[in-house]
């Protein structure tokens, strides 16, 4: 009886181990889990508007010149908003680090995320300040001023997805809906910029601060598809099979009245990034 006992408690000891780690508990650790963050770098297509915002956003414009808006009336440019607005698909993408992503996992298969990236770029003013050509031979050069500029350009991103298991645990396709808001402004303020032929300093005329900025709201179908390279570690590819944006640009020199623009786009297959994430 007594040697029947032992048999059947080393027998249990045996299998306990055995039904502790039920099958499969090795390639669990390259799925998904509901509670489990992941924290992604987003290279690739911008997320941001147009660089080069003091190019077009903030018009010049004096009292004897200028123009409010963006050009038209047979340049290249007139009619076509897109190319102020940066609005790609796979063609004339910029390749570089745009933002990054935060995933929480709800279940095992569904997660809710949010992407960010921010630019602030900030100049201060230089005061001009006269020459004197009253010598010829010993002239004394004007130093010539510059604007004060403040530029703020970033957007956010808040999505949920859907991931599917294969046979291969590493490999995790996903799709899903994202909302985008995309906000870029600039604002300029002219120091002292000289005198005009009457000696009279130009700023009591002349409004010296413009302000343009560029707004965007976008919804999109997300795709992708992750492999998990070590443990915890996830590279991953990822663009918007389909997505709408609306855009509007708005330009506000003081003393003039707001101009506003807007934009429709509708775009299949754009957004293509890459994705290096940590998941814990």
């Amino acid at each position: 009886m007594i040697r029947k006992l032992c048999i059947i408690l080393l027998t249990v000891l045996m299998a306990a181990p055995a039904m502790a780690q039920p099958q499969g508990t090795v390639d669990d650790v390259y799925t998904p889990k509901a509670g489990q963050w992941q924290v992604s770098l987003v290279a690739g297509s911008s997320g941001f508007f147009n660089e080069d915002l003091n190019s077009w956003l903030v018009p010049a414009v004096s009292t004897t010149e200028g123009s409010i808006g963006l050009p038209n009336g047979g340049t290249d440019a007139s009619g076509d908003m897109s190319r102020y607005l940066n609005i790609n698909g796979f063609n004339g993408n910029s390749f570089s680090i745009v933002g990054i992503q935060t995933k929480v996992f709800v279940s095992d298969h569904w997660e809710l995320n949010a992407s960010f990236g921010v630019n602030i770029d900030l100049t201060p003013s230089r005061d001009y300040i006269e020459g004197d050509n009253s010598v010829p031979d010993m002239i004394v050069p004007e130093q010539q001023h510059i604007n004060a500029q403040t530029t703020h350009n970033w957007y956010v991103t808040l999505g949920t997805s859907r991931y599917f298991k294969l046979r291969n645990p590493r490999i995790h396709p996903y799709i899903g809906l994202a909302l985008t808001y995309q906000m870029a402004r600039l604002v300029t303020v002219e120091p002292y910029i000289g005198e005009d032929g009457a000696g009279d300093d130009l700023h009591l005329y002349q409004s010296g601060t413009n302000i343009g900025q560029a707004l965007c709201g976008k919804a999109a179908v997300v795709a992708g598809i992750e492999y998990s390279v070590a443990p915890g570690l996830v590279l991953g590819f990822e663009f918007h099979p389909g997505s709408y944006r609306y855009d509007i640009i708005q330009m506000a020199p003081r003393g003039f009245d707001v101009y506003t623009a807007s934009h429709q786009s509708i775009k299949v297959f754009e957004m293509p990034v890459l994705k290096l994430g940590i998941r814990f």
